[in-house]
């Protein structure tokens, strides 16, 4: 790719349509509750959507990048749930730690952040969108 921090970003927005694709195809509007090894599947695909995210940064100096895994994570929160999420969340989090650099602390923290207030937000309002 190029040096343009917005065809990196593209790539990640496209990414994140993955993520509307799953949402979809899993058949999270018809039914509230999914077996337990679906909601597995389902993190590790949204786990695997966080790691392509965050293999194709926008790095604006060595060890500090910006993608849009927050996004992700925070969305998967809020539809996907509680097991999906923590699975997605692990993932990512290892990558990053393994990726290391300046903002290892601050990116994992921010994968633990999102994710939680997706999660919280489900919970939160629940009544909002599972009608």
């Amino acid at each position: 790719m190029g040096n343009s921090p917005f065809l990196y970003l593209t790539y990640n927005v496209a990414l994140l349509l993955a993520l509307a694709v799953l949402f979809d195809t899993a058949g999270y509007r018809q039914r509230v509750t999914l077996t337990y090894w679906r909601q597995v599947i389902v993190g590790l695909f949204i786990g695997g959507i966080g790691i392509a995210i965050m293999l194709t940064p926008w790095t604006y100096s060595a060890g500090i990048v910006f993608d849009t895994r927050s996004v992700l994570l925070g969305i998967s929160g809020l539809f996907f749930g509680l097991i999906p999420t923590l699975i997605a969340m692990v993932m990512t989090a290892a990558l990053r730690i393994s990726m290391g650099g300046a903002a290892t602390l601050t990116g994992v923290s921010v994968i633990i952040a999102t994710s939680m207030l997706g999660i919280a937000w489900r919970y939160l309002r629940r009544d909002l969108y599972l009608t």
